[in-house]
């Protein structure tokens, strides 16, 4: 990767990047077993874009009201993992979040998803609640 990381909170211009961001991580997530549940659709949205300099390579969407925040999607494009673009985002979005009140957060990784189970319990967020089910 040529040039230095940036984390910076999306503008109009990344919204291609983050919808195609979504969309893969909506097809990945299919990988693993039981589906993305939708935490919370009230609230204002953050977005935040991280990258390569000026290449949006990871991007990461939370839903916000006043004392809570879901994170939405957390995606980095396959070649730029392991770097800690994820570790940024989390990072810059806490960041965040302690400076407008938050007082908590939750996301959801699937079984078997361990990089993103990783991710999160990197930056103290950790399992609230095992949900099980079968299809009938």
């Amino acid at each position: 990767m040529v040039g230095s990381s940036f984390v910076r909170t999306a503008i109009d211009t990344d919204a291609t990047a983050i919808a195609a961001h979504r969309s893969a991580s909506l097809t990945e997530s299919d990988l693993y077993r039981g589906h993305v549940r939708n935490l919370s659709s009230s609230g204002s949205e953050l977005s935040l874009v991280a990258g390569f300099g000026t290449t949006v390579m990871a991007s990461l969407t939370a839903r916000i009201d006043k004392t809570h925040a879901v994170i939405q999607h957390v995606f980095v494009v396959p070649e730029s993992r392991e770097v800690g673009l994820g570790d940024s985002l989390i990072h810059t979005l806490i960041t965040e979040l302690r400076s407008r009140g938050v007082q908590f957060i939750e996301a959801q990784a699937l079984p078997g998803d361990r990089g993103m189970k990783n991710l999160f319990e990197r930056h103290g967020l950790i399992a609230q609640t095992i949900i099980v089910g079968k299809s009938l």
